[in-house]
């Protein structure tokens, strides 16, 4: 449960990396050029929920952010309703189920202890648990437990409307839905919980923004690879994903100036986005930014 938190939070916005040395310098945001771009780009790492009092933007960044005339972001978050109704079904478990369906009696029980009396989950909060999908419902465990919380995809996407900037995604929300929903209830649970129904998830959540805090992606990349219980997901949820992104991203910057914003955990590693890119003849420059 405390290591999924970090999975999702820096890698879908609704896989382990592979362990090895990375020397990625400190900084969320990057400036992309070269291969003929006429304007620099920036990619900038997002965590998709974060305390509302840790929420920073520096001046930098709302300084490289507006001389973009796009943002990009995993996904384009200004929804239809009839998408927004489409997705939260999609959440939901099979009509008459609960979580309970998909458990033991035992551990039944022990995860309704373990929410209700050892993370003090609200009765309203729990009872939405028992009726979603566990990847999905892991957020509003995480939230209940924080308290008031901000997402920068949100954030920038209503500075971008300010600025009259086009808005886009690099994939679809059915993608992103398709990649949880492709994974059986008992694994998504299994994922959550590893077996064990202990320990508070908000300690390695709040190891991991105060890490995001210090902009530091190689600790992010060692917090998500410390987790084997997430190792099936690796090429699915990140390195196919990256892959795919980079074409997508090529022909992006070639149209005008833009700002990329991807969960932190995509930027790393050989098959992180900035490698892939610099693989591609593109120069990715780390932008300081206190």
């Amino acid at each position: 449960m405390k290591k999924i938190i970090l999975f999702l939070s820096l890698i879908l916005f609704t896989t382990t990396l592979q362990a090895q040395k990375d020397t990625t310098e400190n900084s969320l945001l990057w400036e992309i050029s070269g291969n003929g771009i006429e304007k620099p780009s920036y990619i900038f790492g997002t965590i998709h929920l974060i305390p509302k009092d840790d929420y920073f933007f520096t001046d930098v960044m709302k300084e490289k952010f507006n001389t973009c005339e796009k943002l990009v972001l995993e996904i384009d978050i200004n929804l239809s309703l009839t998408e927004q109704i489409n997705a939260a079904k999609q959440m939901m478990l099979p009509a008459g189920k609960t979580l309970y369906d998909y458990m033991s009696k035992k551990d039944s029980a022990r995860f309704k202890n373990y929410l209700t009396d050892t993370l003090k989950i609200s009765k309203s909060t729990y009872n939405k648990i028992l009726k979603i999908k566990p990847l999905f419902g892991s957020s509003l465990i995480i939230s209940e437990l924080v308290g008031k919380t901000k997402t920068y995809e949100q954030e920038l996407n209503k500075q971008a409307k300010k600025n009259r900037m086009k808005i886009s995604g690099l994939e679809t929300l059915q993608f992103q839905m398709d990649l949880v929903n492709n994974i059986s209830i008992e694994d998504q649970i299994k994922m959550l919980f590893d077996g064990e129904f202990s320990g508070n998830p908000s300690e390695t959540y709040n190891e991991m923004v105060e890490v995001y805090k210090r902009q530091d992606l190689n600790k992010l990349k060692e917090l998500i690879d410390a987790d084997d219980s997430t190792a099936k997901l690796g090429d699915k949820f990140l390195s196919d994903r990256n892959r795919d992104w980079i074409s997508k991203i090529e022909k992006l910057v070639t149209e005008t100036s833009v700002f990329i914003a991807v969960g932190a955990g995509h930027l790393a590693g050989d098959n992180g986005i900035l490698n892939l890119l610099k693989e591609k003849g593109y120069e990715l420059k780390p932008v300081k930014t206190n």
